[in-house]
This record gives structure tokens, C-alpha cells and sequence, in this order.
């Protein structure tokens, strides 16, 4: 999972809209790398603005490329934007990546990669459930710490998308109940 071992012991949080994932699988390279390229937020493709069940699809697939941007780099803003603040595993993983950058840390590899999703469309939010998986990353949590190894993540989970002014918000990620 990002971040590996050490948020593991945390564990999900699994019940309300504010369940706390443990963070997964580090991403991206160190920001002080000079010969790696430049990362930009990710741009969503035109089916996002559709208030349908596709549109959320293209929404959470979306976040996951704005999530793996936000762990390569330590930009929350666009993550933060499309994050309700009451999504608590949303918040969990923002302030994962704001702290660990902050303090010189950072995560290396480990993309989250979404697979088959099944929408479930209600009268105010849209459930997709969804196979998640990436490969083992390393980590580093704080300037001057040595890099650790991560663990490869292969998750269910599920997202819940909310239709507002702006556009989608995501309200609730989380691992699904067994």
C-alpha cells in the first residue's frame, strides 16, 4: 500500500462517509531531482462535465490520475479541489502527501491503476466500486531519511461521487466491506 508498513497499522476506518484509508503505495520522484521530468495536474477529459453515471466514471478515473499526481508531487491543491472536506479518506491521503513533501520527504512509484468499475447512480450521489492496484514503490518520509520499500496494493474500493455547482466532489473513498 502507499506509504507502506508504516501506515498500515493505522488501517481502514470502514462505516461513515469519513472512513480513513491507510495511505497506499509510493509514487513519483523525489521533488529535488533535477533530471526527472515535469509533472502537471492532469487535464480531464470532456465526459467528466456529463451529470451521468459515465461522467462520474470519467470523474473517479480522473481523481486517481489527479491522486497519482498529487503523491508524485506534493501539489494538493487540484486533489484538495475535487475532494469533499468531510471525505475523510480523502483528507487522510492530502495531508499524507502536504507533510511528507513539506519535510523533504517524497514517493517513488506505486501509481494506483483502476480497473473495472461498477456504478451504482442514486438521486444525489453515484457509488463506484472499483479494483485497485499498483505496484511496489519506495518512500522517504522526511529530508535525510532512507528511502523504504513499499508494498504493491490490490484493493476494492469504493467512491462515492456527489453531483455539485462545480462539478463532481468526492465524498467518501474507502475500502469495500467484505
Amino acid at each position: 500500500m502507499r506509504f507502506g508498513g508504516i501506515v498500515l497499522a493505522t488501517a481502514f476506518v470502514l462505516g461513515a462517509c469519513t472512513s480513513k484509508p491507510a495511505p497506499l503505495e509510493p509514487s513519483g520522484p523525489p521533488p529535488s531531482a533535477s533530471a526527472s521530468p515535469t509533472i502537471t495536474v492532469p487535464t480531464p477529459v470532456a465526459q467528466v462535465s456529463e451529470d451521468t453515471p459515465e461522467g462520474a466514471a470519467a470523474f473517479v478515473k480522473h481523481y486517481v490520475d489527479v491522486f497519482n499526481y498529487a503523491a508524485a508531487t506534493g501539489d494538493v491543491e487540484e486533489l484538495s479541489r475535487l475532494s469533499s472536506p468531510d471525505c475523510g479518506g480523502c483528507q487522510s491521503y492530502i495531508t499524507l502527501y502536504r507533510d511528507t513533501y513539506k519535510a523533504g520527504g517524497y514517493f517513488k512509484g506505486g501509481d494506483w491503476k483502476i480497473g473495472d468499475f461498477q456504478v451504482k447512480p442514486g438521486e444525489a450521489d453515484t457509488v463506484l466500486f472499483a479494483k485497485v492496484t499498483s505496484e511496489a514503490g519506495t518512500y522517504v518520509t522526511e529530508s535525510g531519511s532512507s528511502p523504504q520499500p513499499g508494498n504493491g496494493e490490490n484493493s476494492d474500493l469504493t467512491f462515492v461521487a456527489k453531483r455539485t455547482a462545480q462539478g463532481w466532489m468526492l465524498t467518501t473513498l474507502e475500502l469495500q466491506a467484505s
